[in-house]
C-alpha cells in the first residue's frame, strides 16, 4: 500500500463530511470542526502558495475519490565467477571436464509481483488508501510517501519469501560431472542447464528511503505530471536533485556451496535528474516524464553462510579445505566498483468534465559490481491506473 501522508487520514476523512454539509452547520463553527475547517483552508493556500498560476493552478474540484489497479514488480539476480583451480580439487584435478573453464560461475534470476485494486480519497493533494489484494507474492509490504511539488521523501520495506527463479549452476554441474568422471576415470565435458528453483529456497529484504528536491517549483508541478493532484496550464520543465540509501538482503537455500548462503548489500546514491510536463490543451491532458541517474557513492556486500548438518570428519575437511575457501573468493574480496543506479517516472493524465483518468509508472534500478565480476542487479517497477471523480 503507497500512502502519501497517512498522518492526515483523520482529517481527510472528517473534512469530507463537510462536503454536503451548509456553512451555518454549528459543528464547523465551533471547536474542533472550526479548527478541521481552518486547516482545510490553510491547506487550500498552500496549494498555489508559490507557484506562477501562469503555469499552475489548483482544480475547480479538488477533492477526488478514485478507483485504482496497482502493479508491483521486483526482480533480483546474481552471478558470481567460482574462484576454484584445478588444483583445489582432489585428485590434482586429473578428472575435471575438459570445458571447466567455461562453467566456473553460478547465476540466480528471480522475480515475483503484486497487484491489487486501491478505493481512495484524494484531499487537495493528500490521499488515503484502502487497498483489495488480487495476487501477492509478498509476506510484508510497508510504504510511506511525501510526494510534494517542491519536495518529496519515500520510505519501502518488503520481505519476499516465496520467490520462484532460475538457476544456472554450471559449476556445480560440473562438480557433478567430476565425480562421474571420477567414477570412471575420464575428462568428459560437463553438460548443464538451466533450471527452475522451487519456492522457499530463496528470500528477499529490501529496505530504501529516498529524498528529491525540485529547483523549478514555481513553474513545473510534479503533482499535476505524475497525479494530477494540479493542473499544468503550459508545458515546463525542472531539474531534479535526488539521494538515496538501499539496502537489501538475499538468501539463499542450498543453491550454493552451503546450506545457507546470506548476501548483503549497503548502497549510497546521489544524483540530478530532470523531469518535463507536457501540457496539451491548457493541461486537460498532461504527459510527465523523469530520469534521475544516481552516483553509487558508496557500495558494500557483505557473504555469511551457515551448515547445519553434521560436520565433515577432519580427514575430509582437509581434503576440501582449499576448494571451500576459494568458491565464495569472487565475492568475499572483491572490492567494489563505480556504478550508475536510476529512477525514472512516466505519467499521463486525462481530464474531462469532474473526472480524472491517470497513469503513473515508477522504475528503480540498484545495482552492484566489483572487481572479481561479481554482480547484483535489483530491479523494481510499479504501475497505478486509477480513475477518479472530483467532488
Amino acid at each position: 500500500m503507497m500512502i502519501r501522508n497517512t498522518a492526515f487520514l483523520a482529517l481527510a476523512f472528517l473534512i469530507s463530511l463537510s462536503a454536503s454539509a451548509q456553512e451555518e452547520n454549528s459543528f464547523w463553527n465551533h471547536g474542533v470542526g472550526k479548527l478541521l475547517k481552518s486547516a482545510d483552508e490553510m491547506i487550500d493556500r498552500w496549494q498555489e502558495a508559490g507557484v506562477d498560476t501562469n503555469y499552475i493552478r489548483k482544480p475547480k474540484l479538488s477533492r477526488m475519490v478514485y478507483l485504482g489497479y496497482y502493479g508491483y514488480f521486483q526482480q533480483h539476480d546474481m552471478t558470481f565467477p567460482v574462484s576454484v583451480d584445478n588444483a583445489d580439487i582432489p585428485l590434482d584435478g586429473r578428472y575435471t571436464p575438459s570445458n571447466m573453464a567455461e562453467k566456473k560461475y553460478m547465476m540466480t534470476d528471480m522475480h515475483t509481483y503484486q497487484s491489487e485494486v486501491e478505493l481512495g480519497i484524494d484531499w487537495r493533494g493528500i490521499s488515503i488508501e484502502l487497498p483489495i489484494p488480487i495476487r501477492n507474492r509478498y509476506s510484508k509490504s510497508f510504504g510511506l510517501a511525501k510526494n510534494g511539488s517542491v519536495w518529496g521523501a519515500r520510505i519501502r520495506y518488503k520481505s519476499l519469501k516465496n520467490m520462484e527463479g532460475v538457476l544456472d549452476d554450471s559449476f556445480n554441474q560440473a562438480m557433478t560431472q567430476w565425480e562421474h568422471n571420477v567414477e570412471n576415470q575420464t575428462n568428459d565435458p560437463a553438460v548443464t542447464e538451466e533450471s527452475t528453483i522451487p519456492s522457499g529456497k530463496m528470500d528477499l529484504k529490501i529496505f530504501y528511503v529516498e529524498g528529491y528536491y525540485v529547483f523549478n517549483n514555481k513553474k513545473f508541478s510534479l503533482a499535476a505530471g505524475a497525479y494530477g493532484d494540479m493542473v499544468q496550464k503550459r508545458s515546463a520543465g525542472s531539474l531534479f536533485v535526488m539521494g538515496n540509501y538501499y539496502q537489501s538482503r538475499f538468501g539463499a537455500n542450498n543453491l550454493f556451496n552451503h546450506e545457507r548462503d546470506i548476501f548483503r548489500n549497503w548502497k549510497l546514491s546521489f544524483g540530478p535528474g530532470y523531469g518535463y510536463n507536457w501540457s496539451i490543451n491548457g493541461g486537460k491532458v498532461c504527459i510527465h516524464l523523469s530520469v534521475i541517474p544516481m552516483i553509487s557513492i558508496w557500495n558494500h556486500m557483505v557473504h555469511k553462510s551457515q551448515d547445519f548438518s553434521a560436520q565433515q570428519n577432519e580427514a575430509e575437511h582437509l581434503r576440501w579445505s582449499n576448494y571451500d575457501n576459494h568458491y565464495y573468493d569472487a565475492v568475499d574480496n572483491g572490492r567494489s566498483r563505480f556504478v550508475f543506479n536510476y529512477f525514472g517516472r512516466f505519467a499521463v493524465s486525462y481530464s474531462f468534465d469532474r473526472y480524472l483518468l491517470n497513469f503513473l509508472s515508477n522504475y528503480r534500478q540498484y545495482l552492484y559490481r566489483n572487481n572479481a565480476d561479481t554482480k547484483i542487479n535489483n530491479r523494481e517497477a510499479d504501475v497505478q491506473v486509477n480513475f477518479g471523480m472530483r467532488f
